[in-house]
């Protein structure tokens, strides 16, 4: 009969139907678990290659921050030596004279020995020559006017000397060698004359009325030196053209190594064992 059951068919269906069940849970279970185990290795396989990663970054900035480090100490070490050798350069010649006339100052404070004195005096004379020439000059005129005023010695001077500005000056009446020259003025507590300026120049122009005189300077050592010390470049030049030549033609030997006020006008080299007069200066004693 088509709607009457069959309990042994239906008892067939009902095993296979929980035997599938059985079997698709089992599908299952090992479906979800498959990737879990798959999936640990793999995350236990990546953290060392990120640490790694990570170390070898940390190595590289620290081996950059060293370099930087040591590049900036380098700069600063010679920025610091250049920065010092400009201190050090920026010291010119003017104030090294400045500094060296200030430690004579500090001895002629504790001694009265009158060659530190003379020293000073000189020192300060020609660092200061190109900027008091023009009220040296006018000191010599007024110090002229008065003795002219006076009609006697010089007031500011000894008997036979003629003041100009802070010196005084010796015109000698007979001719002598350089060498003689000089050691006579250093007899007389002074020495051949040193031109500082222009103003001087021209003082020496009038007293040395177109005579031929020695002056204090001299390339026996074959450089051009004052007698004094005062330093041969920071002075004006007044040189003859083409002057000095240092002529050997004179059958003397040698050459020409002192210098001479020719005409009483400019200097000129001359073979130092001819015979001229001389002008010898000292400065004033207040």
């Amino acid at each position: 009969m088509k709607g009457a059951k069959n309990p042994e068919r239906e008892s067939e269906c009902s095993y296979e139907e929980n035997t599938y069940a059985n079997m698709g849970d089992f599908h299952l279970k090992r479906v979800k678990n498959a990737p879990k185990a798959e999936e640990i290795p793999a995350a236990k396989n990546t953290q060392p290659r990120v640490i790694l990663i990570l170390g070898v970054l940390l190595i590289l900035a620290f081996i950059t921050l060293v370099i930087l480090t040591t590049f900036l100490f380098i700069s600063y070490k010679s920025v610091g030596e250049e920065m010092s050798q400009m201190r050090n350069g920026s010291l010119s010649s003017e104030v090294q004279s400045i500094r060296g006339a200030v430690r004579n100052l500090e001895q002629v404070q504790t001694t009265s020995n009158s060659d530190v004195k003379r020293n000073l005096t000189n020192e300060i004379t020609a660092y200061f020559s190109s900027d008091i020439q023009r009220i040296l000059g006018f000191l010599g005129k007024v110090a002229e006017d008065l003795q002219k005023m006076k009609s006697s010695s010089d007031p500011l001077c000894s008997e036979g000397w003629i003041n100009y500005g802070l010196s005084c000056y010796y015109l000698s009446s007979n001719g002598k060698t350089w060498n003689a020259s000089k050691k006579d003025c250093e007899d007389r507590q002074a020495h051949l004359v040193v031109i500082n300026g222009k103003e001087e120049m021209d003082f020496l122009r009038r007293i040395a009325n177109q005579h031929y005189l020695w002056i204090g300077l001299t390339d026996a050592d074959g450089t051009w030196r004052w007698v004094d010390g005062t330093p041969y470049d920071v002075t004006p030049k007044f040189w003859e053209n083409n002057q000095p030549d240092d002529w050997m033609g004179h059958g003397l030997g040698g050459g020409e190594d002192c210098a001479q006020l020719k005409d009483g006008v400019k200097w000129n080299d001359l073979h130092c064992s001819k015979t001229l007069r001389y002008i010898c200066e000292k400065k004033m004693i207040f």
